[in-house]
């Protein structure tokens, strides 16, 4: 019973052209060759390597492979019937007159044969002892690798014999040539021993392919073109992904830029990570322009323009952009945070233009924001002292336990004082609502902001929090919480105060969330006082900060909830009234000023106050 099969060991398809002087893409790390003559940096090293392993070829008695030496056809015909696994005993005679039957190739010649992967000569002859022309291969690795070209016209070789053209167009449309230059092939030539090991492995990735596993890895950017990447001394291919990356506009940008990237196969399918390193001049900034979509990326350089690009994690702003930095067009699902600056450093300009992110973690000092589109959430951390913000956010949380001061020409849906912040807040504009949910925090605004409702804690009063509120009153529509500031007893409603709810009286939001990730989404985004309810039974663990309104919807949260909102006053209710739902975890309170009701909640775990 005869054998017909193709073997299992592939490499990555190269788009290199078969030449001695050919840079052959070798993007998997090998052992070391055992043939002397072979190095690692020999074009033809890996497919040498791959072919040698698998016993599909041998050296000489001296260690060496002689790769530039030229091959006869009786020693292509044992060489392809051994990648294949074609039965060499079980055979039929093809007669050719100079291939007896004890011929030491008689067995793969005529296994090729009848298949009808080589033919001999009009003289009945196949001339095994001859060197085999770039022609004879081009035909042969076709027929065995059943290649195919969906369009003979396209070749750019102007020296293409009619009786080869279909098998030389299937090589060059399935990246196995390029030819000896743009537009020669050159098929009288002969083929070497390195040459035919390339034709091989190249021909195997098209005709069965098989994935290698994925490999992470980082590097330096140095040179690179259009198609490909150097790294380590390997050449990589680009993507379809990753190409708007690499181009040529982009080189400035990604001198000396670190990037962490995922290879499959040879070709670089994603880049995770990037890390750009380049500084724009005063005259001129650098531009990073891509729609690919990264993990993270961060700028540790000033004056850089960062367009377009979609990042589902974390973009980081480090304390090496000095000056100016600009997103224009850019999707940032993650967080946006700008480091720590060194002492005595200038003032920092970050324009958002055109684009969206989720979080704004602020840690430099005197710096400036400018946005023309609406930041979901902007976090100002303890080290600012001074910040400028032009433009709209829909929550602004100051963590400042110090003096800070902001300016600008802001509109904040909800700006929040969880800390005795000393605030001055000489920006113009409209704050919807101003919470403050530390008594001992002081605040001052300048005479061009509104503010519609201002929140404060249970047991102070407006003009304890606010130390010019004589001068500002009429910027201020109404004052929730607190005591009245001439009695100093609740507050019970009338003129321009009002009851004591932690939640001030506005539009609510509402999340409907069927899953774990949805609840996560709806949880980042909502605010206090919105609303998100469950339409299908959930698994996770919660942890609500903002006082947001859980509607169980008569559902079960496998997991713990965790409550914690330790500075914050007043009546809340966890669930809806008439709604009812399970937590089969924990319930954790952390919220010694709030009164909290439970009603239609049932809890199968342990109510913990703290």
């Amino acid at each position: 019973m005869r054998k017909w099969g193709k073997s299992k060991y592939l490499k990555a398809i190269t788009a290199m052209a078969l030449t001695a002087s050919a840079v052959v893409v070798a993007p998997i790390a090998s052992e070391a060759s055992s043939f002397k003559d072979v190095q690692r940096t020999h074009p033809f090293y890996d497919e040498i390597k791959n072919l040698n392993d698998r016993g599909i070829i041998n050296g000489f008695q001296d260690g060496t492979f002689k790769p530039e030496q030229n091959i006869t056809r009786g020693q292509v015909a044992k060489i392809i019937t051994g990648v294949l696994g074609l039965d060499t005993s079980n055979v039929s005679n093809p007669n050719f007159k100079d291939i007896p039957t004890n011929h030491v190739y008689f067995g793969a010649i005529a296994a090729l044969k009848e298949k009808g992967i080589i033919n001999g000569y009009e003289d009945g002859t196949f001339r095994q002892d001859e060197f085999i022309q770039r022609n004879h291969v081009a035909k042969i690795v076709a027929n065995a690798f059943n290649l195919k070209a969906s369009n003979t016209n396209s070749l750019p070789f102007t020296d293409v014999r009619a009786d080869y053209k279909e098998a030389i167009a299937a090589l060059y449309e399935n990246n196995v040539t390029t030819g000896k230059t743009a537009t020669l092939f050159d098929g009288s030539s002969n083929v070497t021993r390195g040459q035919l090991a390339a034709f091989i492995t190249r021909s195997e990735a098209v005709s069965n392919p098989t994935t290698q596993p994925s490999q992470s890895v980082t590097f330096k950017v140095e040179k690179y073109t259009a198609n490909e990447i150097a790294i380590n001394g390997k050449t990589y291919l680009f993507g379809d992904s990753v190409k708007s990356i690499f181009t040529t506009k982009n080189k400035t940008a990604l001198t000396g830029a670190k990037i962490t990237a995922t290879i499959e196969n040879g070709i670089i399918t994603k880049v995770n990570n990037v890390v750009l390193n380049k500084a724009g001049s005063a005259e001129m900034g650098v531009v990073f322009n891509t729609n690919a979509t990264l993990d993270s990326i961060t700028i540790n350089a000033d004056g850089v323009t960062v367009k377009n690009v979609s990042v589902t994690g974390n973009v980081i702003i480090t304390s090496n952009v000095k000056k100016k930095m600009e997103f224009d067009g850019a999707t940032i699902t993650g967080d946006l945070i700008i480091a720590d600056a060194i002492d005595g450093q200038s003032t920092l300009v970050l324009k958002i233009k055109n684009s969206h992110t989720e979080k704004v973690q602020i840690k430099r000092h005197n710096m400036s924001i400018v946005t023309d589109t609406v930041i979901p959430e902007i976090i100002i951390a303890t080290s600012v002292a001074a910040i400028n913000i032009d433009g709209s956010a829909t929550k602004v949380t100051i963590e400042s336990t110090t003096k800070l001061k902001m300016t600008g020409n802001v509109k904040f849906e909800r700006l929040l004082l969880p800390t005795a912040v000393e605030l001055e807040l000489n920006a113009v504009g409209l704050v919807k609502y101003l919470t403050v949910l530390n008594a001992d925090a002081r605040i001052t605004i300048g005479s061009g902001l509104l503010i519609n409702d201002l929140s404060i804690p249970a047991g102070s009063t407006v003009t304890k929090i606010m130390t010019n509120y004589t001068s500002v009153a009429s910027q201020i529509k109404a004052i929730i919480g607190g005591s009245s500031p001439s009695t100093g007893v609740p507050n019970t409603g009338g003129g321009n105060v009002a009851p004591d709810p932690v939640i001030p009286p506005e539009k609510v939001s509402e999340f409907n969330v069927k899953n774990a990730e949805e609840l996560k989404q709806a949880l980042n985004k909502a605010k206090a006082g919105d609303l998100i309810r469950l339409t299908a039974s959930v698994t996770t663990d919660v942890t609500l900060t903002d006082l947001v309104m859980i509607d169980l919807n008569g559902q079960t949260l496998n997991g713990n909830v965790t409550l914690t909102a330790p500075t914050a006053s007043g009546r809340y209710s966890l669930m809806p009234s008439g709604s009812t739902g399970t937590i089969a975890g924990n319930l954790i309170i952390d919220a010694p000023n709030v009164n909290i009701s439970l009603d239609g909640l049932t809890v199968e775990g342990n109510t913990i106050i703290e």
